[in-house]
């Protein structure tokens, strides 16, 4: 989260990066407890669908379920707090990263292999 919240590159958490970060956990936060509908401390797939929906991401099932798979940490597919919000900041991100990025008039980019390299792994 560090990673993906550093604006200036350096490794760390400015005063203003950290409070940002924080609000968003605290958002998280309250999005993670209202769709845990069975208080379970962990979140289902079909929990998770809707509390991503209800972050603001519209995503297909098939996303969904790659999401699903990657940040779930048992065999029965349940996302715990720390891997939500992990997941959600990770969404930030990368839809971030889309969306300054030139398109064509349909919505498309085009990148080089390195350009792509640069954006994920930066």
């Amino acid at each position: 989260m560090v990673n993906l919240m550093d604006k200036d590159g350096n490794g760390k958490l400015g005063l203003v990066e950290f409070k940002k970060l924080w609000d968003k956990v605290q958002k998280f936060l309250k999005i993670y407890k209202k769709n845990d509908l069975d208080q379970s401390g962990t979140m289902s797939s079909s929990e998770m669908r809707v509390a991503v929906e209800e972050a603001g991401f519209h995503l297909n099932n098939q996303l969904t379920q790659i999401i699903v798979a990657r940040y779930s940490d048992t065999d029965d597919l349940t996302l715990d707090f720390d891997n939500f919000v992990s997941c959600l900041i990770r969404l930030e991100a990368v839809f971030r990263m889309f969306n300054s990025l030139p398109k064509d008039g349909e919505g498309f980019v085009q990148l080089r292999l390195f350009q792509w390299l640069t954006l994920v792994m930066g």
